[in-house]
């Protein structure tokens, strides 16, 4: 398969923002028509003439040598595809250069700050340049992209223009030294065909592309030092303040600014430069759930393919994080991977966190503490570690961390079962305990090896891991706290269902508001047909004079926390209704109620309940008051200030056995669900 020449796609940059993305979108369209209809010849031809080709798509300079790549040839005043180009080398052209065209488009966010330091962009006219736009070592650049009037080179901020050169703002240049497998390519260790160990070489290698310098440097000029930095200087004055403030005297509770630049540095890869996939949104109907037809391969990069009104959009699995900079999208594979580089952008001693569980985050040391930090940048959440087993009930076997001088088991970091973790492992028969041990300190001396560490250096680092292993074995028994048993927030709803992640806290809890404290009455009904919950005031005779005061949309924006329960659609019969995801055997739902903040109880209740149940299956109503007493009698929450309502699905012989609020989905003036409260 030919190479994707990424040069001639980014040398089309150098145009004016406006004819680029004119070009660019008038290309795109062409390939989309040749890509849906290969068969179809007038696709695959354009005429040079054409008004509309000439003046909007070859106006572009470099656009002619671009097509050319791509496969189009020059012959009689057209330009055409021969049917013998591979459509897979045109959907690569394609979906790069629709990522390149929405980075322009919409460039990213902040660019207020140059990070002292660090390198930009900037537009020379240097008549000694001798290469057009180049993104990585691989690429391979004609002589007619070579003699470009102006091109983007990366010059360090702060350093002085020529007078012929003009700042710009233009998306960064990403480049490394050498190509992504040449900077993870190492002698093998590891002997043998055992697929976990030999999967725990290739991690460990991969970390090693991040310690590429021109890389880092590339790396570095995205990030907001200076804004991050601020930031987590104004925290650390306000914890000195605290401190002083509340007599203190354990000095260790104040944290350092180099973790409290980690926060800030990971809430703003997660709110500003990342972004998650759920799944390619159709660029015609603009649908978001785009259906995943299959998972390719194309030169060593794992491909999935979505499809929907007959076209099909490429998204690529990167593992190189040269391209994760460029694309800034994906899913914790992507994100984990990205961040995790940053961090050593910014000196950090960072780990590439793996789980057979079929997630990855990241650890940091943090000096202040003396220990590792778990760091899950798709969460936005910091030293959680058990967050995963008790909040999103995952089973945890093995967990292993990666870094450029030390490969470790870190397991016991993420489960507090050590004994059922062992059991796991012994009846998975992944590999035994020796073998494991004895590959991970081959791996951790190929590592350290390549170090030019001093011998107090090397000591230090096998102090670190000594001290850690008896870390490790101290997690054994123990609490998870509050944060740890929070579910899982990244990803679309439908994604976390499918993976079993199906804990959903979104812990909103009801409290009356002024006009409901007045009216000493308090109502809230669920519509399953329209998904929408609807707060309302009775008038003087129930229904007559009603006034909503306010709807949510989502069965699951106003519970307050949920596992295993989903919103089904049955497409023949029209129906809707919550049940048990597929799979699992029990399922809980629970709404929260709080009239005491108020100086309110309950003085009346009436309550609509609807459920469906098949085959012997269950489901049962709890109402769960402040002091944790559960009944399952309605009347026990008179002069109530605070409970919850919780639902428990069990039982039949299928997870659709046993359905709440069940209605036709026409019925969109019925509601399965209502609570009437008067209150005193």
């Amino acid at each position: 398969m030919a190479t994707l020449n990424q040069a001639l796609v980014l040398a089309l940059e150098s145009n004016p923002k406006e004819a680029y993305v004119v070009a660019a979108e008038t290309l795109l369209r062409l390939l989309d028509n040749i890509i849906r209809e290969p068969q179809n010849a007038k696709y695959r031809t354009v005429r040079i003439d054409n008004p509309s080709i000439r003046e909007k798509l070859l106006s572009v300079e470099g656009m002619k040598q671009l097509m050319l790549a791509i496969g189009f040839v020059e012959s009689s005043g057209t330009l055409t595809v021969p049917s013998n180009v591979l459509l897979a080398n045109v959907r690569r052209y394609r979906e790069f250069l629709y990522e390149r065209k929405e980075l322009v488009k919409n460039p990213p966010k902040e660019r207020d700050i140059t990070p002292i330091g660090s390198v930009t962009c900037t537009e020379s006219n240097s008549s000694a340049a001798s290469a057009a736009v180049t993104t990585t070592s691989t690429t391979n650049i004609p002589q007619e992209a070579a003699t470009e009037k102006s091109k983007m080179v990366l010059q360090p901020s702060g350093s002085n223009a020529t007078a012929g050169q003009q700042r710009t703002e233009a998306l960064c240049v990403i480049k490394s030294s050498r190509p992504f497998l040449a900077r993870i390519e190492f002698p093998k260790v590891i002997p043998g065909n055992n697929t976990l160990l030999r999967q725990l070489e290739l991690l460990s290698d991969q970390v090693m592309q991040y310690e590429d310098e021109l890389l880092l440097a590339s790396g570095t000029s995205l990030i907001p030092i200076d804004k991050l930095t601020a930031k987590a200087k104004s925290k650390l004055t306000q914890w000195q303040r605290l401190l002083a403030s509340s007599e203190a005297t354990d000095q260790n509770k104040e944290p350092s600014e180099k973790d409290l630049l980690l926060e800030e540095l990971t809430a703003w890869f997660r709110a500003e430069f990342f972004t998650w996939v759920n799944a390619l949104p159709c660029t015609v109907c603009g649908n978001e759930k785009t259906q995943l037809v299959r998972s390719t391969v194309e030169d060593g990069v794992r491909v999935e393919v979505y499809q929907c009104c007959g076209q099909l959009r490429h998204f690529y699995r990167y593992n190189d994080v040269e391209k994760l900079l460029q694309t800034r999208r994906g899913r914790c594979g992507e994100w984990a991977n990205c961040f995790t580089f940053l961090c050593r952008c910014l000196g950090y001693d960072a780990r590439y966190v793996f789980s057979t569980g079929d997630h990855v985050w990241t650890e940091v040391w943090s000096e202040r503490r003396q220990r590792w930090i778990h760091v899950d940048p798709c969460e936005n959440v910091l030293d959680a570690p058990l967050m995963y087993e008790h909040g999103w009930r995952k089973e945890i076997t093995y967990v292993f961390g990666f870094a450029r001088d030390d490969v470790q088991d870190v397991t016991w970091r993420y489960t507090n079962d050590h004994q059922r973790l062992l059991q796991r492992r012994r009846q998975g028969g992944a590999c035994s305990e020796h073998a494991l041990l004895d590959a991970i300190a081959k791996l951790r001396t190929k590592r350290r090896a390549g170090l030019n560490c001093t011998p107090e250096q090397m000591s230090l680092l096998r102090k670190r891991t000594i001290d850690e292993c008896l870390e490790l074995l101290a997690n054994a028994g123990r609490v998870p706290t509050a944060a740890e048993r929070e579910g899982r927030s990244s990803g679309s709803l439908e994604w976390r269902l499918q993976r079993g992640e199906q804990q959903t806290n979104t812990r909103y809890m009801f409290i009356p508001t002024e006009e409901e404290v007045q009216a000493k009455q308090f109502n809230i009904r669920y519509c399953c047909a329209t998904d929408c919950y609807e707060r309302f005031l009775k008038g003087a005779s129930n229904r007559v004079n009603e006034r909503i005061t306010e709807k949510s949309n989502g069965w699951e924006s106003r519970q307050y926390v949920s596992r295993n329960i989903f919103r089904k659609e049955e497409l023949d019969w029209k129906m809707v209704y919550l049940a048990r995801t597929e799979g699992t055997d029990e399922a809980t739902i629970e709404w929260n109620f709080d009239f005491s903040v108020q100086g309110l109880r309950v003085k009346q209740i009436e309550l609509r309940f609807g459920q469906e149940t098949y085959e012997g299956a269950k489901v049962e109503l709890y109402y769960i008051k402040s002091d944790g007493s559960q009944s399952q009698a309605l009347s026990s929450l008179c002069e109530c200030g605070k409970f919850t309502l919780q639902a428990r699905l069990s039982g039949g012989k299928s997870w659709q056995h046993a359905q709440l609020f069940r209605q036709s989905k026409t019925a969109t003036d019925e509601y399965p669900f209502e609570m009437n409260i008067v209150l005193m």
